[in-house]
């Protein structure tokens, strides 16, 4: 079974977040994030995700280009760009990239972490 997302901008907060957070996104190109063959890809974008943040989390990106970001035959591939991940903690994250290649297959891991606070 074929899983695609694919938008032209994608705005995405999650909503995790208590009082007193700020996240601020802005892509100017698309993204795109695609799993199939048993694959998981996900990307984080000025997200909180896995876990209610504290107070005065902030997180502003500026993405200049694209985010492509796929994952097959049992790979898993993730983009976290000033993002909290499974993380409680107050943070401030400020990230601005250009376009962003990620990939993973054959049950492999590959994962871009920029400006974020990654806890497995």
């Amino acid at each position: 079974m074929i899983r695609q997302f694919i938008a032209l901008i994608t705005l995405s907060v999650a909503v995790t977040a208590v009082s007193a957070n700020t996240q601020n996104v802005t892509v100017s190109g698309s993204v795109i994030n695609k799993s199939d063959s048993a694959g998981k890809a996900s990307v984080n974008v000025g997200s909180t995700v896995g876990r209610v943040v504290g107070s005065n989390n902030t997180q502003t990106v500026v993405v200049n280009g694209s985010l492509i970001n796929t994952a097959s035959g049992g790979g898993k591939a993730a983009i976290n760009l000033g993002s909290s991940v499974n993380y409680a903690g107050s943070n401030n994250q400020v990230v601005s990239v250009g376009t962003i290649v990620n990939s993973a297959s054959g049950g492999g891991k590959s994962e871009v972490n920029i400006g974020s606070v990654v806890k497995d």
